[in-house]
């Protein structure tokens, strides 16, 4: 067990690299908060099913989009020999479903609390002051511009709460949510620009 999370870290940081938006970084932070929601909601996980998956759930970002079926694609080829076809499959299926636009075009259901819980970690990890500073960065990186950026928070961002899944998520997402409003209205303060 060891073995292969030790080879699937190292594999999502040669992928994924350091920065903050969408790097390695964001998978630590998911990673935590998939245990603090499993540990506050007395879950019954496959612990090695859910590390993989949230090791893996973004390796597939620096290859373009749908990012989630890219990185379902990839950790297949990965784990194909590595890991049984039950735990395999439950690995991809959270991959696939923790992207709520992708999940629901493809008609995605989850298979176990597995999927649940990454798809309420990556969320969780898109809100707060940290979820603020990356919709900027991933402007910066994609072209896209303040304005733009400003409306992501309106269209996306401040709509995530009601798509959890688990009472602690909610609960969180509340208090990060009231973080990210502050933010805003800081930065509409000190930009001169609307707040969304």
């Amino acid at each position: 067990m060891a073995d292969i999370l030790g080879e699937a870290e190292a594999l999502a940081k040669a992928m994924l690299g350091g920065g903050l938006a969408h790097g390695y970084p964001h998978v630590a932070r998911v990673r935590r908060y998939a245990w603090l929601i499993v540990e506050a909601e007395g879950l019954s996980v496959d612990p090695l099913v859910l590390n993989l998956a949230v090791l893996l759930h973004d390796v597939g970002r620096p290859l373009g989009e749908p990012h989630a079926k890219l990185s379902a694609d990839f950790a297949e080829a990965f784990l194909t020999g590595r890991l049984g076809e039950e735990r395999r499959r439950r690995v991809l299926n959270a991959i696939l479903y923790h992207s709520y636009s992708y999940s629901r075009r493809a008609g995605i259901r989850p298979l176990g609390p597995e999927a649940l819980v990454l798809s309420d970690a990556d969320k969780l990890d898109a809100l707060g002051i940290v979820g603020f500073t990356r919709v900027f960065l991933h402007g910066c990186e994609t072209g896209r511009g303040v304005e733009e950026s400003l409306r992501h928070f309106e269209e996306k961002i401040l709509k995530l709460r009601p798509l959890l899944h688990y009472e602690y998520s909610r609960r969180l997402a509340g208090e990060l949510e009231g973080r990210v409003r502050a933010a805003l209205k800081w930065f509409a303060e000190e930009s001169g620009l609307p707040q969304p």
